[in-house]
């Protein structure tokens, strides 16, 4: 039995990442959408004018939300009090007062609400996260991640642009729930520094971030927008007892020669990973174990939505739901509580 999805918001990411990923899916069938600024043209399923049209036309079992993050909770209420499952984008709400309500309003109707943290669901960060505990890599110790974005007036254009919580929020999120991901836990606190340089009331282009974990662990996240050089979209790097792992975002064809180090042996590597690549490290030898194809947002949100399917259908907890969400949620605000108070926030979930 396929489960029916009307979506709501048909801009660029329900065009490039989530429409594609649902034709990944056999159980899932698109019945509707509604987007007031976008008609209908070049889709396989009806528009609508409301989404309670929508809702109220095809019944779908899901309702998607694709729009920007202050519709967030209205939609998703509504989903939820008109008998749906919600699929969210991220961030998943524009306060903890917001999320605390939808969580608790999902509990009471008994239907899901799952983000689209769909970075978790990429081949490389799976293989990452596999490592661990393994016998060649040991227990992880330390997390460094790092991103170099080139701002344009075409980044900027939109909500994610006139939003003065800019950097943190709209991708901070992706890498705040990743280190939750790996560490497997949730960090004690939390200490954060936004440079805005001579633009104050701007927004946070730059942000500094590290996490305690426990038993003395941590991890350190650099996002910086300010950089006019090379644009390295995620960067992350993990330290274990016994190796480190290193994964990349981005498309790389990569030819690199030379000599090693200590034992003067010559080397010529050839690397091809269109989407993105991860890497395990001993030394200076590596190898590398995983990489994502060209459309890695389209497939990582495909296995998500193929997760909460199989998850409704064998009656148990989808991942990336919304009580799980909400505390990376609490980590974004806590970072710019963080900075707003120059000190670090102990969190309390």
């Amino acid at each position: 039995m396929k489960q029916k999805i009307a979506i709501c918001g048909l801009g660029a990411a329900a065009r490039q990442i989530h429409l594609p990923a649902y034709r990944k899916v056999p159980s899932v069938e698109v019945v509707g959408g509604f987007d007031p600024s976008i008609k209908g043209e070049n889709l396989d399923f009806p528009c609508f004018s409301s989404t309670e049209e929508m809702i109220e036309r095809t019944r779908p079992d899901i309702l998607s939300i694709v729009t920007p993050t202050q519709t967030h909770h209205e939609l998703s209420k509504l989903g939820l009090e008109s008998g749906c499952h919600v699929l969210c984008e991220k961030p998943f709400m524009s306060s903890m007062e917001e999320a605390d309500e939808i969580v608790e309003l999902s509990e009471k109707v008994g239907k899901w609400v799952v983000v689209n943290n769909q970075y978790r669901f990429m081949n490389i960060h799976e293989a990452a996260r596999n490592q661990i505990g393994t016998p060649g890599f040991g227990d992880l110790l330390f997390i460094s991640a790092n991103q170099t974005f080139y701002v344009s007036s075409e980044t900027e254009q939109g909500w994610r642009g006139s939003d003065p919580q800019r950097t943190c929020k709209e991708f901070g999120i992706h890498v705040l729930d990743l280190c939750r991901f790996y560490f497997d836990e949730d960090p004690v606190s939390i200490t954060a520094r936004m440079p805005k340089g001579d633009k104050p009331d701007g927004p946070d282009y730059l942000n500094l971030i590290q996490l305690e974990f426990s038993d003395d662990r941590v991890a350190h996240i650099t996002l910086d927008r300010f950089s006019r050089g090379p644009h390295r979209y995620l960067d992350m790097r993990l330290d274990g007892s016994e190796g480190i792992v290193e994964t990349s975002l981005g498309g790389k064809i990569e030819l690199n020669a030379g000599v090693r180090g200590g034992t003067r042996k010559p080397y010529i590597n050839l690397d091809l990973s269109m989407g993105g690549r991860a890497r395990i490290f001993h030394g200076d030898n590596f190898k590398k174990i995983a990489s994502d194809p060209l459309d890695l947002f389209a497939h990582a949100t495909h296995k998500l939505v193929q997760a909460f399917v199989d998850a409704l259908e064998n009656d148990t907890a989808p991942p990336c739901h919304g009580a799980d969400n909400r505390k990376t949620l609490a980590l974004v605000y806590a970072a710019y509580a963080s900075h707003e108070q120059k000190k670090p926030v102990t969190l309390h979930y």
